[in-house]
This record gives C-alpha cells, structure tokens and sequence, in this order.
C-alpha cells in the first residue's frame, strides 16, 4: 500500500486530489487539514482508504509536533494548502506575514521535516502564473508578478505596493515565485526524492476567493465558471486534481525532478526561467527559509 499526504484537502484542487489517489483502493490517503471535523466526514464519504489528520499550517510549532509524531513512509507529499487575502495584511502567531507562512514557510517545513520518510517518493507543490510579471491572464487580474526580495522581509510583510490590495496580490504572487524556486532547488539538493511543481491554471468556482469580498465570491463561484470556455488557461479543479495525482504517482524517477507542469500534465509555457533556475537564487531562498524553520526542527 502506498500512502499520498494531502494538505488543505477539504476543497477544490486540495479534495480533487484526493478523490483521484482514492480510486486506486491499495493507496492510503492522508488528508492534513485544520478543520478536522470536516474532514472526518470527508474521508466517510469518500472511501475507507481515505483518512483525516488535524494540522495548522499557520503554526510552526503545530507543523513541528506533527513531524514529530509522523512515522509512516510517504509515496507522494502534495503541498496544496494555500491562502490569499485581499484588504487586510495578516500575521500568524510566529509574526510572520500569513501568505508567505502558509503558502512558502509552511510548505517548506513540512517537506524538510518528513524528508526521512519520503525515500524515493514525490514531492508535489503548487504553483501559479502570477508569479510571472509577463504572463498575460495574470495581468488582467491585477497581478504585476512576484516581488521578490528576500525571505526575511517578505515575512516581515514589508512591500513596495501603492495599496492593500495590490500587496495582497503581490505577496501571492511571490508566494507561488517561492514554492516554484523550491521545488526545483530540493531536485538539485536531494536525491533521495523528487520534487514538481503543478500551475493548476485559473480554477473559478475553488475556495481561493473564499477571503475576498462577496461580490467577488459570487462572481467566482458562479459566472467565472462560464467564461472557462473562453479564457486561456482555465480549467476545473477536477482536471487540475487528475493532473496531480498523476504527476505524484509517477515511478520515480520516471520524469526529471524539478518539472514544473501544467494542468495538461506538459511542462508549463509561463515558467519565469530566468529566476526560478537562477542557482543563487535557489541556494538564497533555501538558506534563508532553513534560517527560520531550523529552530522548530530541532
């Protein structure tokens, strides 16, 4: 039996995958989720291969007692959780600006921490194409790119943007640019497990806009959906999660590690190469994220 781990796993991409690992009934699914209730009912629903874990990802003392009390090989690790807010700047109880935390900090801790059970398993992250300042659907949502500077300011919160919301963008932007730059820096550190990195595309109707203004949740959930047809780089979370599952199924190493895939399993057309392979930017972000989580790890 193969056991899959899957955070933020109660809703849209995050649920999909886990439907999709569960058809095979020789997988163990592992859902790591802070509503644990719900995903008790969850798992009921789905299968019996299918079980709920409670974790907070916006705790990296909860991250931290949850590696410690791990003891299972993992086949496929998929880092799904994320967050994104809109007229407000959050912190967590660490004091850490509540995007990067969760979407990056969370993220990493989590890989670096189970790395002794994920002997020659997948790890999945999930990235976006609003990292890329030139990516065009992007840019009609207000996105400009990631904002990268350094790990210690981006958790500080610190930004250049005119306003809230343009923050808010940015700091998602740059959260997915961090998940994306990691993946491919752990290929080239450990050999002993594969990292990828999903662009799940433009999923209207997913639980992202879940913090965003009610007009805006209604339009997401209910006319965005429409216009999937005709936008580029639309999709359903449900294509998205059979992407995912795939990709983490993968005999390793069948593929290179380091891929970055698009929601039609090829590699992503919008990768912004010229950072997210830039060696020093890679060792950068790795050293500086290690600096922060390595005090809980120990």
């Amino acid at each position: 039996m193969k056991t899959y781990l899957v955070t933020g796993a109660t809703s849209g991409l995050g649920l999909e995958i886990v439907k999709n690992l569960a058809e095979n009934e020789e997988n163990r699914v592992i859902m790591a989720i802070r509503n644990l209730a719900k995903g008790l009912e969850i798992a009921q629903e789905i299968g019996s291969n299918v079980e709920s874990i409670e974790l907070d990802l916006s705790k990296l003392s909860n991250i931290k007692k949850f590696i410690h009390d791990w003891d299972l090989q993992i086949d496929g690790l998929i880092n799904n959780a994320g967050v994104q807010f809109v007229n407000e700047t959050k912190f967590t109880q660490d004091g850490y600006e509540e995007t990067i935390a969760v979407n990056h900090l969370a993220a990493f801790m989590l890989t670096i921490g189970l790395r002794p059970y994920l002997e020659n398993g997948n790890v999945l992250f999930i990235g976006s194409g609003t990292h890329n300042p030139n990516y065009p659907l992007a840019k009609i949502f207000g996105f400009r790119g990631a904002q990268y500077t350094c790990i210690q300011e981006l958790a500080r919160g610190n930004s250049n943007a005119a306003n809230t919301v343009q923050m808010n963008l940015d700091r998602y932007a740059t959260s997915k640019l961090l998940t994306m730059i990691t993946a491919v820096e752990l290929s080239r550190r450990f050999e002993n497990f594969s990292s990828y990195v999903l662009d799940p595309g433009l999923m209207p109707g997913t639980g992202l806009a879940r913090n965003q203004t009610k007009i805006i949740q209604f339009l997401w959930k209910n006319v965005m959906p429409i216009f999937r047809f005709f936008l580029p780089d639309t999709t359903t979370a449900k294509k998205s999660g059979k992407a995912a599952a795939w990709i983490v199924s993968l005999p390793h190493p069948q593929n290179k590690s380091g891929t970055i895939y698009s929601y039609n399993k090829k590699p992503n057309r919008y990768v912004w190469e010229k950072v997210i392979l830039d060696e020093n930017i890679g060792e950068e972000v790795y050293k500086d994220s290690m600096n922060i989580i390595d005090g809980y790890l120990k």
